[in-house]
């Protein structure tokens, strides 16, 4: 298995996530890496993607897993043959298949035009309820993990998985809280067992 990691952007980001699939399989197509099939009457490439982030947000830590036989340069022959916005970052050979959608438990991302405010206004809070885009009133508190300014763009880590907490609701959730408007979020890292 090859496990790969890759960016989702310069237009990238507006695929759902079965066309990403699609994608990355004619990528591999093209480039003459030929991916496992899955047993069963109806068999399937084995290609595994981490959970994606909301639809539109920017990200450079994508992961994913490719079950195949290929021995060559996967990153180079991956970049040669892939669309504009899915470029592999770095790829690593491995035994077992680490389930990103799984194992990533949570993300970083940064964003601009949020007003300045002091991060301990939101890290002191015992409890953060928003409405969701289901309409339940849900805690949030417990799926931020961190915030911090790095000059006037903010920085924060939150929750994925089963833990998970939307990039888009949490700085609509700042932006009425503090003021500004969040013109650019872009998903910079992921973490959880396995994430090289």
């Amino acid at each position: 298995m090859i496990c790969f990691k890759y960016t989702r952007t310069d237009g990238a980001e507006y695929l759902s996530h079965l066309d990403l699939m699609r994608h990355i399989m004619r990528t591999l197509r093209r480039a003459g890496i030929e991916l496992e099939k899955s047993e069963g009457y109806h068999a399937h490439p084995r290609l595994f993607l981490n959970s994606p982030p909301p639809l539109g947000i920017p990200s450079v830590a994508e992961y994913g897993t490719a079950a195949t036989a290929f021995g060559g340069d996967f990153m180079s022959l991956f970049n040669e043959f892939s669309p504009s916005g899915i470029k592999c970052l770095a790829a690593k050979y491995s035994q077992n298949n680490p389930n990103y959608a799984n194992s990533i438990t949570s993300c970083r991302y940064e964003a601009e035009g949020i007003d300045r405010f002091d991060p301990n206004l939101i890290l002191g809070l015992e409890h953060i309820g928003i409405t969701d885009l289901r309409g339940r009133l849900v805690d949030i508190r417990p799926r931020i993990c961190a915030i911090e300014w790095q000059g006037s763009v903010l920085t924060f880590t939150l929750g994925a998985g089963e833990n998970n907490l939307r990039a888009d609701l949490f700085c609509t959730y700042l932006a009425d809280k503090f003021g500004g408007r969040a013109e650019r979020i872009l998903k910079t890292d992921s973490f959880g067992e396995g994430v090289f």
